[in-house]
């Protein structure tokens, strides 16, 4: 298993690096971007990730987990799924963002392993700074390094915004589900 050692963000570059391999992305920055870094959750954590979510739902309570015992038992829930795949963005000593994937994850409509994003949450006063992108762009690294030729994910059918977001990064609509929402897939490899 390869295993993120740390990740630091650049105004005009991540560097991320996983085991023994160095990987970049580019990121569409501002100049005036907030220094940030991304890396793996730690369990003592999980509960400051509680106001991250709340925050990062407000105007979309539908999609989202109501109390904060619901809250903590999803939080739980995704970091025992795939603690490498649980980054969170941290700037200034706070955390302000996370995504979660599970990159074992089997998808039963296409009878194929994928990466499955769970959770991408920033923080209300981090949105729009490029903290999304980067945890995004980290996490589908990490999906590529663990051999997954897919990405998928779950997007509110009325969250308009976050699912033009997803499809400008290729993710593709391939159909509805589970009541409100929209099933996004990303392939990440050439076969």
């Amino acid at each position: 298993m390869i295993v993120p050692i740390f990740a630091i963000a650049f105004s005009a570059a991540l560097k991320i690096r996983w085991g023994d391999r160095e990987m970049s992305q580019k990121i569409a920055e501002p100049p005036t971007q907030p220094a940030f870094i991304i890396r793996p959750v730690k369990r003592r954590e999980l509960e400051e990730l509680i106001e991250v979510y709340k925050s990062g739902y407000e105007g979309l309570e539908e999609y989202a987990e109501r109390t904060e015992e619901d809250i903590w038992d999803y939080l739980e829930w995704l970091y025992d799924g795939d603690p490498n795949g649980f980054l969170v963005a941290e700037a200034n000593g706070e955390l302000i963002g996370f995504v979660s994937v599970h990159s074992d994850w089997w998808d039963r409509r296409y009878q194929r392993r994928t990466a499955e994003f769970h959770e991408l949450v920033i923080r209300k006063d981090w949105q729009g700074k490029g903290i999304g992108r980067a945890l995004m762009m980290a996490a589908l690294d990490y999906a590529r390094a663990q051999g997954c030729d897919y990405a998928s994910l779950w997007v509110g059918e009325g969250n308009w915004k976050a699912r033009e977001w997803y499809r400008r990064l290729g993710f593709e609509e391939v159909g509805k589900g589970w009541g409100v929402w929209v099933r996004m897939v990303k392939k990440l490899r050439d076969e």
